[in-house]
């Protein structure tokens, strides 16, 4: 049987989540905590939260993004294709992988699909552009050995997810709180938190210089 290329794309993803051998510097800047926004094509958005030992990783991209289509599977491929997404964002040190020497393990993880019935929302006399944007969501909880060298993390997001573009990361350590903009090339955020930038919500959740900033 020959594959749709989505479910031919889908089943690579498995091969791959890899163990991430690279790390380097991004961006990152001191900003109060804030919750996941609405999703956005191409762009994934996670929480990290340091407790102590523990971390929790919340993520959220959008569903078209994630598996290509943005309405509850209807077909054996978009079924299938769902399935192996959730399996491998349910990977959570596949997804992230923090810096090894803080000695992190993956303790528990949970995945849900978010999907709303335009057409039924339709047929209601409702405005179905007030739907919920279709996402999917995860959440990762680590305990680290050596929760006082925590200085890192790298995305294998982006290897799992080719077609996503950059991952916005809102970040809260026992050091500080801070932000960071990654990419396929640039995936590693390191936890120093600077002050004075946030992202600008209104140029495309870029990075932008606050009045504290440094010049």
């Amino acid at each position: 049987m020959t594959l749709s290329p989505r479910l031919a794309a889908c089943r690579r993803l498995a091969i791959l989540i890899v163990a991430i051998g690279f790390w380097g510097a991004a961006s990152a800047r001191q900003t109060p905590p804030r919750q996941l926004t609405a999703p956005v094509q191409g762009t994934a958005r996670m929480t990290i939260n340091a407790d102590g030992p523990e971390v929790l990783v919340d993520l959220s991209a959008p569903a078209a993004t994630l598996v290509g289509f943005e309405h509850a599977p209807a077909t054996a491929d978009e079924r299938e294709t769902l399935r192996l997404a959730r399996e491998n964002l349910k990977a959570g040190d596949g997804m992230i992988r923090f810096n090894t020497n803080a000695d992190c393990r993956l303790i528990e993880s949970r995945v849900e699909a978010h999907f709303s019935d335009r057409r039924r929302t339709s047929m209601r006399g409702q405005d179905p552009g007030t739907a919920e944007p279709a996402h999917l969501t995860a959440r990762y909880r680590f305990r680290c050995d050596r929760p006082d060298r925590l200085d890192s993390a790298a995305l294998g997001l982006f290897m799992g997810f080719p077609v996503l573009q950059r991952a916005l990361v809102h970040y809260a350590t026992s050091d500080g709180q801070g932000e960071a903009e990654l990419t396929p090339v640039n995936p590693v955020v390191v936890f120093v938190p600077l002050s004075g930038a946030r992202f600008d919500e209104d140029r495309g959740g870029g990075l932008s210089a606050g009045p504290d900033a440094p010049t």
